[in-house]
């Protein structure tokens, strides 16, 4: 199939894992990614996006390079990954009418924004959270269903760890990502460990003292792979919005091989089993416990991450996902209760 992607696309970000996963099926991909770049605005795109996000006849005007990439691809499915404006899918809708529309949130709830996908006429829309499927069929009677994030087999995976890796990415506890208050307040306990942080953004409004130990770096591919795969624990704090769902740094971490603990989520067990594959905890005084317990067992350690690598690759790879996703699209008599 001709596939159109919609979305922001830059090393290891979710549309790219996206397109890598349709692509290892065998379809072909094209990408419609930073509307204001495509005009032609590369080096002005964020003060570009920030005066549209302001002047919604702007913000409009730009996505129709959307509406564009499709008239000349005439795919057969367009995804979006971001939200264009519901007037720019209306219209996208007219141009290619052959095309199936859908919709992948990659976000939790509170990254909904002016919730631009719930009004947009979408054919379907998948959520990786089953509070949003189960709210957004109950209460708009959309045509939507459960679709967890994934890890890309191209480089979520173990990676041989040199002398200079080991000493670059070694380390007790690491955490890749953004800082946000709740996240910060669950590691400061933990700051006189040996930890390594991976990120670029750690607001400088935030007092905490996490902030002096991000070092500005982003990690992604390969390196991620890395970092994760040398920690002897990857210390993955949820974002208190992800109620019924979980991040996609599970299902990465574990597919590099790292030894995951993890928020404790109501239905964590469906994508990897607690105690087994992955550890859990359900307040800071548990999670010092266990960090300290697998610390000094790293035989159990081992074998834990041992059995949560062997459950990502099997479970939780781009290609199952994008499978299961073509077989809801393409399958008009998909159940609401898949």
């Amino acid at each position: 199939m001709r596939i159109l992607l919609s979305g922001e696309v830059f090393p290891d970000s979710f549309t790219e894992n996206v397109g890598s996963g349709f692509e290892e099926l065998g379809h072909d991909v094209t990408y419609s990614a930073d509307f204001f770049k495509q005009m032609g605005y590369a080096s002005m795109a964020r003060f570009a996006q920030m005066v549209a996000t302001a002047l919604p006849q702007v913000e409009q005007r730009a996505q129709l390079t959307l509406v564009r990439a499709a008239v000349d691809l005439q795919p057969d499915l367009v995804l979006c990954i971001n939200q264009p404006h519901p007037n720019v899918i209306r219209k996208l809708r007219q141009a290619v009418p052959r095309a199936r529309v859908a919709h992948w949130m990659s976000d939790a709830v509170t990254g909904f924004g002016r919730q631009y996908n719930l009004a947009s006429d979408y054919d379907v829309m998948f959520f990786k959270d089953q509070y949003i499927v189960d709210f957004v069929r109950k209460k708009l009677g959309k045509r939507c269903f459960f679709l967890p994030q994934a890890a890309n087999p191209k480089w979520h995976r173990r990676t041989p760890l040199s002398a200079a890796d080991q000493e670059r990415y070694g380390c007790d506890l690491t955490v890749a990502g953004n800082l946000y208050w709740y996240r910060a307040l669950m590691m400061e306990p933990f700051l006189d460990y040996d930890i390594k942080l991976w990120g670029e953004n750690s607001p400088g409004w935030m007092n905490s003292p996490v902030r002096d130990r991000y070092p500005g770096r982003f990690v992604a591919r390969e390196e991620k792979a890395k970092a994760y795969g040398a920690a002897k624990i990857v210390f993955n704090v949820m974002h208190y919005a992800e109620f019924l769902g979980c991040n996609l740094r599970l299902f990465e971490a574990a597919a590099c091989g790292g030894f995951v603990i993890v928020d404790h989520r109501p239905n964590i067990h469906e994508m990897f089993e607690p105690g087994k594959e992955i550890v859990t905890f359900e307040n800071r005084d548990e999670l010092k416990e266990k960090i300290d317990y697998y610390l000094s067992h790293e035989e159990e350690r081992r074998t834990i991450a041992d059995a949560g690598y062997e459950r990502a690759q099997r479970d939780h790879m781009y290609p199952e996902r994008l499978t299961k996703m073509l077989g809801h699209i393409f399958n008009e008599e998909s159940t609401a209760s898949s």
